[in-house]
């Protein structure tokens, strides 16, 4: 943890309803303390203050929503020889995402493409019978260039004769 200035800020995308956490930590010095995390947004500010167990302290958030958008930061107090020593992490910018247009792109254009390939795939089939190009099996015997029809007239002129 290390005091920065505001301008460095890091940013966590976090979709609406998912479980996050917030960890805090520091390199060990002296046993004990407590971490405080520090909540701000437009509208609103909190802390939340928690026993500092092996140099950290995790904050759980069951469920984001728009409420928890904001910056957050760790503070870690430790009193020692009546002294207190503070120091403060860097912000953390909490940016809570509905995950609604997430599932349009994945789940509905997909779908949708498959229903399209669907469709063409029953309107070439039905169109099929109707194509003017599609030509039906054919007998050699329809198309047999008169072979059978110079036969028949040899015959009849052997007749004949």
């Amino acid at each position: 943890m290390y005091g920065v200035s505001e301008a460095q800020q890091q940013g966590a995308p976090v979709l609406r309803r998912s479980t996050f956490t917030i960890c805090c930590s520091i390199q060990p010095q002296y046993p004990g303390g407590s971490f405080q995390l520090t909540f701000s947004s437009s509208n609103s500010a909190h802390n939340y203050t928690q026993p500092a167990v092996n140099h950290s302290a995790h904050f759980l958030f069951p469920a984001a929503e728009p409420a928890h958008q904001g910056s957050y930061s760790c503070v870690y107090d430790l009193y020692v020889f009546n002294h207190t020593f503070s120091s403060e992490s860097r912000l953390l910018s909490i940016t809570v995402l509905d995950p609604r247009p997430l599932i349009i792109k994945a789940v509905v254009l997909p779908l949708a493409l498959l229903l399209v390939n669907v469709a063409l795939y029953f309107y070439c089939k039905a169109s099929r019978g109707r194509m003017p190009c599609r030509q039906e099996k054919t007998e050699l015997d329809q198309y047999n260039l008169g072979a059978p029809a110079a036969e028949e007239e040899e015959e009849e002129a052997q007749g004949a004769e």
